[in-house]
């Protein structure tokens, strides 16, 4: 049997495995008015591949993709601050969808991978070609993280559930993602537009973009998966998750104003045909930064596992077009250098 079709057998091994074991959840979603016949729904109606659809295409096509290197050499930070205290962010790009966000005295990680594969199994599967910006190890005292959805490189278990083992940090999710997680007191699940107040000067709201959920062959859009709004030290900070492009973008300027800082995805979108009702390509990333009124923009979601066709910096280079043909100013939307912190001194500041 070829190495592919043994990678993709496993693949259905595992997920019916884990299907059988999924079953036993206990179900804390039926309130929801998103959840409608057995399953979470986007408002859009919009048709979704499922995640086998997608990791099929990844393991079998590989007459169209790009060759990614086996290995790229980044920074990595191997002492980063223990806190910023002021209410301007430090950011630091650690890869993929994964930022440590400091800020007003708060360590916020977002879908913290740091394991080497986005995989149901250790040895097969879309495989990092570059060292996380932060080593987990490295990381300051984590106080707050959110996950945006269940995926394997948005939710890599293993790295979170060892940070819940580490920091006990507050966790802020979808509707049903905590049954994943290991046991804690900090984890809270989120409809779409409920908001928890993490402190006094800090309050979250989950909210609604275009994608679907899912980790085993029968779990199809069983858990919530969505972006988040942080109001924190006077700024509205949006993290995009995984998004198709939609009104959602204009819906949120619409209910909380224009956006400070956005983090918002611009790779795995190719071939277009699969991944344009999920995934934004860097022109329409460059919409949802428009939609949004983003005073600040950054890429993510690209560059360190080849989940779709695109070459590894494709990504980049469409953006600087897209920004050029959008006539918006460089530096408004940005990709930043793995493991290399930036203060964002004055985004958000008041006019």
């Amino acid at each position: 049997m070829r190495s592919i079709e043994f990678t993709v057998v496993i693949f259905v091994l595992v997920g019916v495995f884990m299907t059988a074991c999924a079953a036993t959840q206990k179900d804390h979603k039926q309130g929801s008015l998103n959840f409608k016949d057995g399953a979470f729904r986007n408002n859009s109606l919009v048709e979704t591949h499922s995640f086998w659809e997608v990791a099929w295409a990844g393991l079998t096509s590989d007459t169209e993709r790009a060759k990614w290197p086996k290995w790229v050499e980044t920074i990595t930070d191997p002492s980063p601050q223990d806190r910023v205290n002021s209410k301007d962010a430090r950011v630091t790009f650690i890869n993929h969808s994964t930022f440590l966000i400091q800020i007003n005295g708060f360590n916020i990680l977002t879908d913290p991978v740091f394991s080497e594969r986005t995989s149901p199994i250790s040895f097969a599967g879309p495989k990092r070609v570059h060292k996380p910006g932060i080593a987990l190890e490295d990381l300051p005292e984590i106080d707050v993280i959110i996950v945006s959805h269940d995926h394997y490189d948005h939710l890599d278990l293993k790295s979170i559930n060892q940070l819940i083992k580490r920091d006990n940090p507050k966790i802020y999710t979808g509707l049903g993602v905590g049954s994943r997680l290991a046991s804690s007191d900090n984890i809270n699940e989120l409809d779409w537009l409920d908001s928890a107040q993490v402190s006094d000067d800090f309050k979250l709201w989950f909210l609604e973009v275009q994608h679907f959920s899912g980790r085993t062959l029968t779990d199809r859009n069983s858990t919530l998966w969505g972006g988040f709004l942080m109001q924190i030290g006077g700024k509205n900070i949006y993290f995009g998750g995984d998004s198709g492009y939609a009104n959602h973008f204009k819906r949120t300027y619409e209910q909380f104003g224009p956006v400070d800082l956005a983090f918002l995805p611009i790779g795995a979108y190719a071939p277009r045909h699969l991944f344009k009702p999920v995934h934004l390509d860097p022109f329409e990333a460059v919409k949802a930064h428009m939609d949004l009124r983003a005073k600040q923009s950054i890429g993510m979601h690209y560059g360190t596992f080849q989940l779709s066709a695109e070459a590894r910096v494709e990504p980049v280079e469409l953006l600087e077009q897209a920004k050029r043909e959008a006539q918006l100013s460089p530096s408004s939307f940005i990709t930043l250098n793995v493991g290399q912190p930036l203060d964002m001194i004055g985004v958000g500041s008041s006019d």
